[in-house]
C-alpha cells in the first residue's frame, strides 16, 4: 500500500507546530503589512477585522484537510497492518517475536503447527529451548554481534523433536533485531523453515538437471551457456571429454576461436553473429582441435537469449561430436564409390529374384543399360551351357550356407557368350531372415585365354611354337624309355645355326625372330611322322629321330636338315636371308642310354660339327664328352688361380735390328699351378675366352706388366716399351681404355712405355666400334701394336682408319724363311707396307741368323724370337737388361 512519506510522518505535534508557525507568520506579517500601507484608524481597523476573520477561515479548512489526511493515513495504516498479519499468519514458513531473553512473545500458525503446539502453550516457552541450535556456540556470537550492530540478520541451522513420534526435524532459522520503539520493546523475529521442504526442493531441482544432464550426454552432445554480459561460458563435462580435455579448469583452457580449423573460422563468426543479431538458430559444423591434438568434427546448435530490456545477455546451447557419423557417412560413401568403381559387377536382388540394382560395372560387362535391367530376374543371361541340375545344386548350397561362388557361363545383350566367375550371398535381417541376394561376378575371359596361354608357354616356345626345352626333355625321356622297351634305334640331332648372330646384328632382331620362325616351320616340315622337335636356346634345335635302322638313316637325316635350314628367306622387302647349321648327332643306344646323355653328347658333337667346317654334321664319340669335361676342370682351376695368385708374367726381349739393343718386352702370362706346375698359354687362353675369364685375367696382366715395368724404372734401368697382347675376347667384353687408364694411374707408370697389341681379327669384326676404343687409348698417350698382321681379313683402306704404331709380322710368315718364297714375299710387302703408312715392323718368332739377315736385308725394325730369347721371369729380363748396359 502507497502512503506519501510527509503525510505518514504528520504526527499531532507536528500538526499543533504547523499551526502556530502559520499563525505567528499571518500575525507579523500582516501588522507588517498594514503598517506599511497606513491609512485612517477606521482603514486599519476594517482590515484587521478581514484579516481576522480570513486566518479563522483558512486555519480552519487547514484543520480539516490535516484530520482527513489524518484519518486516511490511519485507515491505510490499518488495512496494511491487516495484511501483514494475513501474509504472516498464512506464510509457509513458521515466524515468532522472541524476546530478548529467548521466551516467544508470539508465532503464527505455521510455527505453531511445525512445532505441535498452540500459541499459548508457545508463549510459555523458550524458543531457545525448543527449537535448538546444531553449533550453540556459534549461535550466541551470531547474537551477540547481531545486537551489537555489526550484521542486520544471520541465519543458522537449528533442529526440533517432536514430542509425538520422537522425529527430529531440522530447520534453518533467520534471525533479525528489532529495536525498542514507544512503547514497543526490543525483540528478534525469527522464521524458521523445515529443511526438508528446500531439500526437497534441491532434490527436484538435482533430478531435473540429471534427467537434463543424462539425456543430452546419451544423444552424444554437451551443453554450453554464454554469459554476454559477463562474457563468461559454462559447459557440461561432456564438453570437456568429447574434447580430450584431462585439465583442471576447462572453461579457462578452452578457448574456441583458436581450436576452431582455420579453414571454419570466419564462417563460424559470421554465423554467430547473425544468429545474435536476427534470433535465428544458430546451427552450424566445423573441425575443433581436441586437446590430444587431432581435429574432429563437431555440430554446434544454439538459441540466443533476451533479458528484460531486449537486449541478448544469453546465449546457449549444445555441441555435438559428428566424427562416428561423419566416419559412418565417409565409409557409406567409400563404398558406394568402390560399388560404382569397381571392376567387378554387382547385382542386387530381392527374395524373388527381382533385380533391384546394379553398378556400372554390370551394364559395361552385360552391355544392358540400368532401367532395362530393373524389376527383372537374372534369367536373361542365361547362355543355355547349363542344365537344371547345375542351377538345382547352386540354390541347395545357397539355402544351406548362404552361398555359393563358381565359374558359369553367361550372356552379353548382345548375345554373346562369355565365362564368369561368380560369387553369391544371402542378406538377412536382425531376425534371420533372408532378404536379398546379392551377386558379384567378374568376366574371366581375359583370364581363361591367359591361362590357356600359360598351359602354351609352359609346353611350348613363344616364337617358334615348337616344344620348349622342358617339355622336349620329357618327350624325350617317354621316347628312350619306350626304345629301351622294344629295342628300338633312335638319334638325338643337335642343330645349332651358323653365324646367326651376324643376322641379329646386321638386321636387327625383329627380322632374325622372323627367320628363326621360318627355319622352325621348314625343319617341323621335313620332318619324318613320329619324330619330335624342340628349341633348346636362342638358335638350338633338337630333334628326335626314331625308327632307325643304322646310323647312316641319322646321317641322312642330318644331311637333310642342313639343306633345308639353308633355304634362304625371303623378307617382304625383297631382300634374301641365308643361315646355315651344324648338326651334332647322338645314337641311342650306341652312344648313349638316358635323354639327359643323349642331349649332352648331341650338343657336344655340335662343337666337333663346328669344327669341320660350317654346314657339317658330326657323330658324337667319348673324345668329345671327355674334352668338355677337362675344358670345365680347368676352367674351375684357373678362376681358383686368378684368385689365389697364380698367375705370373714372363717377358720375352724385343731387339732393335739396327743397334742389336734391348728396347723393350712383350709380357706373356703364365699359369705356375701348384700341382702341375707351368701351364702354357695355349691350353688355358682359349679356355679363358670361352667361359669369359679373359676378363679379369686380362686386366690383372695390363696391371701386372705396368706395375713392373714402374719397379724396373725405380730400380734404374732404361726407359724400355712394355707390350702386352690384348685377346680379341678381352678387346670386346671390356672397357679396355677405362681399365688401362686405372692401371696406369694406380702404378705412376707412364703411357707413352705401354703398348697394346691387339689382332687384325678383332679389327675387323666391329670396325665403328674397334675406331672408338682405339681413339681413346691413343688419348691416354700410349701406343698401340696390330699383332699377327697378315693373318685377318682386313682391308689397307681399314688399316689407315686406326691410330697405329707397330705392325707385328706374324711367326707363320718367319718361321719357312729363307726355305719359302711366299713367306718371304709376303713378310718383305709387310715391311714396305708399314714404313709408307709411317710405321714401326717388328717381326715375331725369329729363330735363326738367316731369318735375322733377311729382315735387317728388308729394313725390318725390330724383332722377338727364341733366336734372342724365351720369354723369361721379370728378374732374368732384368738381369739381360743390366749385361747389356756394362757393354
Amino acid at each position: 500500500m502507497y502512503i506519501p512519506c510527509f503525510v505518514a510522518k504528520l504526527t499531532p505535534w507536528w500538526g499543533v507546530a504547523l499551526y502556530l508557525a502559520f499563525g505567528l507568520a499571518w500575525v507579523f506579517a500582516g501588522d507588517a503589512l498594514l503598517a506599511q500601507w497606513a491609512g485612517t484608524p477606521e482603514q486599519i481597523a476594517h482590515f484587521q477585522t478581514w484579516k481576522g476573520w480570513a486566518y479563522v477561515l483558512f486555519t480552519s479548512a487547514l484543520a480539516g484537510w490535516l484530520l482527513a489526511r489524518m484519518r486516511k493515513v490511519e485507515r491505510q495504516r490499518s488495512a496494511a497492518a491487516r495484511e501483514l498479519a494475513q501474509i504472516v499468519h498464512h506464510a509457509p514458513v513458521g515466524m515468532a517475536r522472541v524476546a530478548l531473553d529467548g521466551h516467544i512473545l508470539w508465532a503464527n500458525g505455521c510455527l505453531c503447527r511445525m512445532l505441535g503446539m498452540e500459541l499459548a502453550e508457545l508463549q510459555a516457552q523458550n524458543i531457545r529451548k525448543i527449537v535448538q541450535a546444531d553449533d550453540p556456540e556459534q549461535a550466541t556470537q551470531q547474537l551477540a554481534r547481531l545486537l551489537a550492530g555489526e550484521i542486520d540478520h544471520y541465519l543458522g541451522p537449528r533442529h526440533y523433536t517432536r514430542p509425538s513420534d520422537g522425529h527430529v526435524v531440522h530447520m534453518l532459522n533467520t534471525v533479525t533485531y528489532v529495536p525498542e520503539e514507544g512503547d514497543e520493546p526490543a525483540h528478534l523475529d525469527c522464521v524458521l523453515q523445515e529443511m526438508g521442504e528446500i531439500q526437497a526442493a534441491r532434490t527436484a531441482l538435482e533430478r531435473s538437471e540429471t534427467r537434463l544432464r543424462l539425456a543430452v550426454e546419451g544423444s552424444g552432445g554437451g551443453m554450453w551457456d554464454r554469459d554476454l554480459v559477463r562474457s563468461r561460458t559454462v559447459f557440461s563435462p561432456s564438453v570437456a571429454r568429447m574434447l580430450h580435455y584431462t585439465g583442471d579448469d576447462f572453461a579457462r583452457d578452452f578457448r574456441p576461436r583458436e581450436r576452431l580449423h582455420p579453414d571454419d573460422r570466419e564462417r563460424i563468426r559470421l554465423a554467430v553473429r547473425y544468429a545474435l543479431a536476427s534470433g535465428e538458430p544458430f546451427v552450424e559444423k566445423a573441425r575443433l582441435r581436441c586437446f590430444d591434438g587431432s581435429y574432429r568434427w563437431f555440430m554446434a546448435r544454439g538459441v540466443r537469449h533476451l533479458n528484460e530490456a531486449g537486449q541478448p545477455d544469453r546465449f546457449s546451447g549444445i555441441l555435438t561430436d559428428l566424427t562416428r557419423e561423419r566416419q559412418v557417412d565417409e565409409r557409406q560413401r567409400l563404398a558406394s564409390t568402390v560399388m560404382d568403381h569397381m571392376s567387378e559387377g554387382v547385382i542386387v536382388t530381392d527374395t524373388h529374384n527381382r533385380i533391384l540394382s546394379v553398378n556400372a560395372s554390370v551394364t559395361r560387362l552385360l552391355g544392358y543399360a540400368e532401367d532395362e535391367l530393373l524389376g527383372k530376374t537374372p534369367r536373361i543371361f542365361k547362355s543355355g551351357r547349363h542344365d537344371r541340375a547345375f542351377y538345382e545344386a547352386m540354390w541347395e548350397s545357397m539355402k544351406r550356407t548362404g552361398r555359393w561362388q563358381g565359374e558359369i557361363w553367361n550372356r552379353r545383350k548382345n548375345g554373346e557368350v562369355f565365362p564368369e566367375h561368380i560369387s553369391m550371398s544371402v542378406v538377412r535381417d536382425a531376425a534371420g531372415t533372408a532378404t536379398h541376394y546379392v551377386c558379384m561376378f567378374t568376366d574371366i575371359s581375359d583370364e581363361k585365354a591367359q591361362h590357356q596361354r600359360m598351359e602354351f608357354l609352359a609346353h611350348n616356345d613363344a616364337l617358334t611354337g615348337l616344344s620348349n626345352r622342358l617339355w622336349f626333355c620329357g618327350q624325350l625321356e617317354d621316347a628312350v624309355v619306350q626304345a629301351r622297351g622294344s629295342g628300338e634305334h633312335m638319334a638325338v640331332l643337335h642343330l645349332n645355326l651358323d653365324r646367326f648372330k651376324d643376322v641379329n646384328d646386321s638386321y636387327g632382331h625383329a627380322i632374325g625372330d622372323q627367320v628363326l620362325k621360318d627355319i622352325a616351320r621348314r625343319v617341323q616340315a621335313a620332318m619324318r611322322p613320329g619324330d619330335l622337335l624342340g628349341r633348346m636356346a636362342g638358335d638350338e634345335l633338337a630333334v628326335v629321330v626314331r625308327h632307325l635302322r643304322h646310323a647312316d638313316g641319322a646321317a641322312a637325316v642330318a644331311r637333310q636338315l642342313i639343306a633345308t635350314v639353308a633355304e634362304p628367306w625371303r623378307s617382304p622387302d625383297g631382300f634374301e636371308v641365308v643361315a646355315g647349321a651344324s648338326v651334332g648327332i647322338c645314337m641311342f643306344p650306341e652312344h648313349a642310354a638316358t635323354a639327359q646323355t643323349l642331349l649332352q653328347g648331341a650338343h657336344a658333337a655340335v662343337y666337333g660339327a663346328k669344327a669341320l667346317g660350317r654346314g657339317a654334321w658330326c657323330f658324337y664319340t667319348e673324345a668329345m664328352t671327355q674334352s668338355a669335361r677337362d675344358r670345365l676342370a680347368l676352367e674351375s682351376r684357373l678362376r681358383q688361380a686368378l684368385a689365389h695368385g697364380h698367375m705370373v708374367l714372363h717377358y720375352q726381349p724385343q731387339i732393335d735390328i739396327a743397334t742389336g739393343r734391348i728396347e723393350g718386352a712383350e709380357a706373356l702370362v703364365r699359369w705356375n699351378d701348384p700341382e702341375e706346375g707351368m701351364i702354357a698359354p695355349g691350353r688355358f687362353i682359349p679356355v679363358a675366352e670361352v667361359s669369359g675369364i679373359i676378363g679379369p685375367l686380362g686386366e690383372w696382366i695390363i696391371g701386372e706388366a705396368c706395375r713392373q715395368g714402374q719397379r724396373w724404372r725405380d730400380e734404374g734401368l732404361p726407359a724400355l716399351t712394355l707390350a702386352v697382347n690384348v685377346s680379341p675376347r678381352q678387346f670386346q667384353l671390356t672397357d679396355l681404355a677405362d681399365c688401362t687408364a686405372s692401371a696406369l694411374r694406380k702404378t705412376g707408370f707412364p703411357a707413352a712405355q705401354l703398348e697394346l697389341e691387339i689382332t687384325e681379327s678383332a679389327l675387323a669384326e666391329r670396325e665403328d666400334q674397334a675406331l672408338l676404343t682405339m681413339r681413346r687409348l691413343r688419348d691416354l698417350g700410349l701406343r698401340l701394336a696390330v699383332d699377327d698382321f697378315g693373318t685377318g681379313y682386313s682391308s689397307l683402306a681399314q688399316l689407315k682408319r686406326f691410330p697405329i704404331d707397330v705392325l707385328k709380322i706374324d711367326q707363320g710368315f718367319i718361321r719357312d724363311i729363307p726355305q719359302n718364297a711366299d713367306d718371304m714375299a709376303i713378310s718383305a710387302a709387310i715391311i714396305a707396307m708399314g714404313h709408307s703408312m709411317g710405321l714401326r715392323v717388328l717381326a715375331e718368332g725369329v729363330e735363326t741368323a738367316e731369318q735375322l739377315a733377311f729382315l735387317r736385308e728388308r729394313g725390318c725394325d725390330s724383332f722377338q724370337g727364341y733366336y734372342c730369347s724365351r720369354p723369361v721371369p721379370a728378374e732374368v729380363f732384368a738381369a739381360l737388361v743390366r749385361a747389356q748396359q756394362v757393354r
